[in-house]
C-alpha cells in the first residue's frame, strides 16, 4: 500500500520495503506474506486487550484509575498463569501461619512463653535497630523507636510486595508478622510499672539494678502519666495483633482460593 506522496510503505511486521518489480498486490508483503490491513487490525485488537489487562490487573498503565481502585487492584492481583508449586506452597504457608498464630493468640497477654518464642528472637534485632534509628529525634522517641520499628518493618515489606513485586500473598504474610509483633510487645508493655522482665544486656546485677532507666515502656509511659494504664495498653496491643492476624488469614486465604480455582 503506497504511503503519502506515492512512496511505497514498509511492511508493518517485518519492515520490508516493496520494490517496483515485486509481484503480488500492493497491500501484501513480498517478504513475509502478511496482509497489511489484516495485520493492523490484529495489532489494534491486541493493543485493546493489553490496555485492559494492564489497567485492571497489572496496574502499569492505569493512570486513569482513581487511587482507591488502583490500590484494590494491587491487593487482589493475580498472575496470568496459576503455578501449582506456588499455589501449594502458599497453601502450606497459610496453614503454618494459622497454627502458629493461634498459639500466639491463645496465650495470655502477659505470658512469658511469648517472649521465649523463636519469633521473639527474630524480632529482637529489628527492635534494637529501631532505637538507633530514632535516637536523633530525642530520648523519648529513642525508647519508642524499638517497638515502633519492630511493627513498622513488616508493613513496609508488605507495601514493597504489593506495589513493587506484585505479590499480594507475600504481603499478607508480612501483615501476619506485623500482628505477631503487636502480640510480642504485649508482655513488655504490661511490665512498665513492675519492671520484672529481664532486659537484653543484663549480664550483671549492677546493670539489672538500673532497669528503670533502660525499660522502654516504663520510659515511654512515665512522661505521659500513663503508667497506671500499662495493662490496658498491653491488652490493646494483643487485640490489635489478633485482628491483624485474622485479616492476614482472610486476605491470604482468598488469594489462595482464587488461585486454586484456576489450577
Amino acid at each position: 500500500m503506497p504511503a503519502a506522496g506515492g512512496a511505497p510503505e514498509p511492511c508493518p511486521k517485518c519492515g520490508y520495503l516493496r520494490q517496483p518489480a515485486d509481484p503480488g498486490p500492493a497491500g501484501e508483503c513480498p517478504g513475509c506474506g502478511v496482509i497489511y490491513e489484516k495485520y493492523r487490525q490484529h495489532q489494534e485488537r491486541f493493543a485493546a486487550k493489553t490496555r485492559f489487562v494492564t489497567g485492571a490487573v497489572d496496574g502499569l498503565a492505569g493512570a486513569e484509575m482513581p487511587p482507591p481502585a488502583r490500590l484494590l487492584s494491587a491487593l487482589w492481583e493475580m498472575p496470568l498463569r496459576a503455578d501449582p508449586v506456588v499455589v501449594y506452597g502458599s497453601l502450606a504457608t497459610l496453614a503454618i501461619s494459622v497454627v502458629w498464630g493461634l498459639w500466639f493468640i491463645l496465650q495470655p497477654w502477659n505470658s512469658l512463653a511469648i517472649g521465649q518464642s523463636f519469633l521473639h528472637r527474630a524480632n529482637l534485632p529489628f527492635h534494637e535497630f529501631g532505637h538507633v534509628l530514632f535516637r536523633p529525634f530525642g530520648q523519648w522517641f529513642m525508647f519508642l523507636g524499638g517497638s515502633l520499628f519492630q511493627c513498622l518493618l513488616p508493613l513496609l515489606l508488605a507495601g514493597y510486595f504489593v506495589f513493587r513485586q506484585r505479590q499480594p500473598f507475600s504481603a499478607s504474610v508480612c501483615l501476619w508478622w506485623c500482628g505477631q509483633n503487636f502480640i510480642d510487645l504485649a508482655p513488655y508493655i504490661g511490665d512498665a510499672r513492675l519492671m520484672a522482665l529481664p532486659l537484653t544486656g543484663e549480664w550483671s546485677d549492677e546493670i539489672a539494678a538500673v532497669r528503670e532507666f533502660r525499660h522502654d515502656w516504663h520510659n515511654i509511659l512515665a512522661p505521659l502519666g500513663w503508667l497506671p494504664y500499662d495493662h490496658a495498653l498491653a491488652r490493646l496491643s494483643k487485640t490489635v495483633g489478633t485482628v491483624l492476624m485474622v485479616l492476614a488469614w482472610a486476605w491470604g486465604g482468598l488469594l489462595v482460593a482464587k488461585q486454586w480455582r484456576r489450577l
